[in-house]
């Protein structure tokens, strides 16, 4: 779970702490554990075999909440890049160590931003409240890999493309009015430099519409990250 999951799997977290705070779950959460039964006896595997799928069912499992969660996050980065490709900021990247990759200066502020408002809400406790949860949803070893756990994901998946536009839509729509109005310059005065004018033209455009939009894209996020928890239990559950 701690390899996909966004914020743990950050290079910038120590490997010990990440370590320790898994471990530390795994008391906790030790008590909440349904070991499947029959007839009146525990049932445990039996050979090295099965107790190998059954920790690759428990690793699988982690994986997938690592990846639901995180495609909260890839939302979020996914808008800043549809809006830093308009503007014009994908020229200059930084190295993100969220996400272990080069971004743009606006998709590492989006990606504070998410992470701030996760820790506002107490995203952290709905994911671990969540993760708990699971353990009496999917009891030890029942998970299953079906069609219809693999529709949810991709439909979950799906989502993510029409969340980033509505969050990236209101700056594209104005840099989408800003070219046509550049465009009628460019040929209504062919002697002005239009590509020069327009870079700065949309960038100060573009951060005016950002800093005025934040108020309506901070609460869309939250939105998002409320669904984390019906989102995780909705993993194999039929």
């Amino acid at each position: 779970m701690f390899m996909s999951t966004p914020i743990f799997n950050s290079r910038s977290i120590p490997t010990l702490a990440k370590i320790g705070l898994a471990g530390l779950l795994s008391i906790i959460f030790l008590p909440l554990l349904e070991i499947p039964s029959g007839a009146g006896l525990t049932v445990l595997p039996t050979n090295t075999l099965s107790l190998v799928l059954m920790i690759a069912q428990e690793v699988l499992v982690g994986v997938l909440i690592g990846f639901v969660t995180g495609l909260v996050f890839t939302t979020v980065s996914i808008a800043a890049s549809m809006m830093s490709l308009q503007v014009g900021f994908r020229s200059a990247n930084l190295f993100d160590p969220f996400i272990n990759t080069p971004t743009s200066a606006l998709e590492q502020f989006y990606t504070l931003l998410a992470i701030a408002l996760f820790l506002n809400i107490n995203g952290h406790h709905w994911f671990i409240q969540a993760l708990a949860r699971t353990f009496q949803v999917l009891p030890l070893g029942s998970f299953v890999l079906d069609q219809i756990t693999i529709e949810r994901l991709v439909m979950f998946t799906g989502e993510i493309f029409i969340s980033a536009t509505r969050i990236a839509l209101p700056v594209m729509g104005t840099l989408l009015l800003t070219d046509l109005g550049l465009g009628l310059i460019a040929r209504a005065v062919p002697q002005i430099q239009v590509f020069f004018l327009g870079l700065p033209v949309k960038i100060g455009l573009g951060l005016v519409t950002l800093a005025f939009t934040l108020v309506l894209t901070a609460p869309l996020i939250k939105q998002l990250f409320s669904e984390i928890s019906s989102n995780i239990l909705a993993i194999g559950v039929h």
